[in-house]
């Protein structure tokens, strides 16, 4: 009997498992701003976002931030889209300007 005791203690210990904190709110944060006044911000939002959503997938960070980490990276793409958008608009209606005032 006490070998079977043993042998059964041995086999219910277990090491605990470690996972990284999320950076849920760092991501949405980033993703804010970069929508609102920082172009770069929306990017790093975008990246970020990426990393840690494959790392919750894989089980090695924090899934309780899943949601807020999801709404980060997609204030992050739309606001990267935006800044792209407007950078565009803003070199062509310069370029227009620059051309107009040698007609």
């Amino acid at each position: 009997m006490d070998q079977f005791n043993d042998q059964q203690e041995q086999t219910y210990y277990q090491q605990p498992v470690h996972v990284q904190p999320h950076r849920a709110t760092t991501i949405l944060i980033l993703g804010i701003l970069g929508f609102v006044c920082c172009g770069i911000c929306s990017v790093l939002a975008w990246i970020f976002g990426n990393e840690d959503l494959k790392k919750m997938d894989a089980g090695q960070m924090d899934i309780s931030g899943y949601d807020t980490t999801k709404i980060g990276r997609l204030l992050g793409i739309i606001g990267t889209i935006l800044w792209i958008i407007g950078i565009a608009v803003y070199g062509l209606l310069g370029g227009m300007a620059a051309l107009s005032s040698f007609i």
